[in-house]
């Protein structure tokens, strides 16, 4: 049997001029050696073995009851490691199980786990966002209900008293959202890709996935309060009272007004010009509606036969309808009886949005061991606010 000796070593240390080609050289020759080596040391191995088997069949020709059976089991050892040194995978291995012989079906996988997309709220481009610091615990805003009163006079005339302005209050406190992912410390120690940013990413957008539908219809118990859960009526802004939103029915159950009635361009026209003046300019003022309803009101087109819809210029503009821009959030709700599906507002003005700053990570590899815990945590919080910058179109006869 051939001696079994060690590969050759590089030798030297690099130095501020390098011979390329000789260190190819000398890497190829040591590559070489070690690849001679080992296929030596798997000769002398099989050889070995070989020979172990040669033994065992010369005896079992003298008692082949007690050898018989060790012979075939030798034959058999024989023919499984010879197939293991040369690296062939075997019936009997697994694939996921590295000392089952996983390691000669070799998998690639790639550094960068692809996300399915999850849904953003278009509020945080458009509504009110307040970001507070360490040691606050909500923000307040003062909501200008009712003006006051004035009147004319005659020079000589008694002055009255006028009415005194009206003034509202509206109190955000950010609530808590987490989320608790263990994985195994092996998982940690072997993964291939930065495991706790990729924890931290998917995290933070289910937290915009559960802040999206909390900020459209969240109830206010220990997440944001949505704008849908507030009543809507059909009265004037003089007439509701204080916190609640005006709608605009379209005088169909579950549809647009039909082309011979006036169809679904005034339903449209009748909820634009329901917001004030004053609110109707500035920025956060535009459309809000899912993609359902969009599909739909997309194809609408006035007298001449042009869409009243109009496509962005780019991928970053939004699209507009009417003049006004058009924001697109899954979480409202479908077309149908009752529903209100399509809301046209003042955002800026109408909703508020308050952040405490970052999210948070605990890292706890002691409660369960073996296990780590990442406990991660945001604190936000919403509300409306001036309900007279939000309508609605409600799908209904009245």
């Amino acid at each position: 049997m051939s001696q079994i000796s060690n590969p050759r070593a590089l030798v030297g240390g690099f130095h501020a001029e390098v011979d390329t080609d000789a260190l190819v050289r000398r890497i190829n020759a040591a590559v070489t050696e070690m690849r001679d080596t080992q296929a030596a040391q798997i000769s002398d191995l099989e050889e070995a073995v070989t020979h172990i088997s040669d033994s065992v069949r010369h005896s079992a020709t003298v008692v082949p009851d007690a050898l018989g059976t060790a012979y075939a089991l030798t034959e058999h050892v024989r023919t499984e490691f010879t197939a293991i040194l040369r690296g062939q995978p075997m019936a009997a291995m697994e694939i996921g199980s590295g000392p089952d012989g996983g390691f000669a079906v070799p998998t690639q996988v790639d550094g960068t786990i692809m996300s399915l997309l999850r849904n953003s709220s278009p509020l945080r481009r458009m509504a009110t966002v307040v970001s507070l610091g360490e040691g606050s615990g909500s923000w307040k805003k003062m909501i200008h209900r009712v003006g006051g009163g004035s009147r004319w006079a005659h020079e000589l005339e008694e002055r009255a008293e006028t009415s005194t302005p009206k003034l509202g209050t509206v109190e955000i406190a950010p609530e808590e959202i987490y989320a608790i992912p263990e994985v195994t410390n092996h998982v940690i120690d072997d993964a291939s890709f930065d495991l706790v940013n990729f924890l931290r990413d998917d995290v933070a957008a289910e937290f915009t996935l559960g802040e999206t539908e909390a900020f459209v219809s969240g109830d206010g118990v220990k997440e944001p309060m949505g704008f849908l859960h507030k009543p809507t009526s059909n009265e004037s802004d003089a007439d509701r009272p204080f916190g609640t939103y005006q709608h605009v029915v379209t005088g169909v159950d579950s549809g647009f007004l039909a082309d011979n009635d006036g169809g679904f361009q005034n339903n449209l026209i009748d909820l634009i010009f329901a917001l004030p003046a004053p609110y109707r300019s500035g920025e956060g003022v535009g459309w809000m509606m899912n993609s359902l309803t969009a599909s739909v009101v997309m194809k609408f087109k006035d007298g001449d036969g042009r869409l009243l819809w109009r496509d962005g210029l780019d991928i970053r503009e939004s699209s507009r309808l009417l003049g006004y821009p058009v924001s697109i959030d899954e979480n409202m709700p479908d077309i149908g009886s009752d529903a209100l599906p399509i809301a046209f507002g003042n955002w800026r003005r109408g909703y508020a949005i308050v952040d405490h700053v970052g999210m948070k990570l605990i890292r706890d590899q002691v409660t369960k061991k073996g296990w780590t815990k990442f406990y991660f945590s945001k604190r936000t919080g919403g509300a409306p606010l001036d309900t007279n910058a939000i309508k609605f179109l409600k799908f209904s006869v009245a």
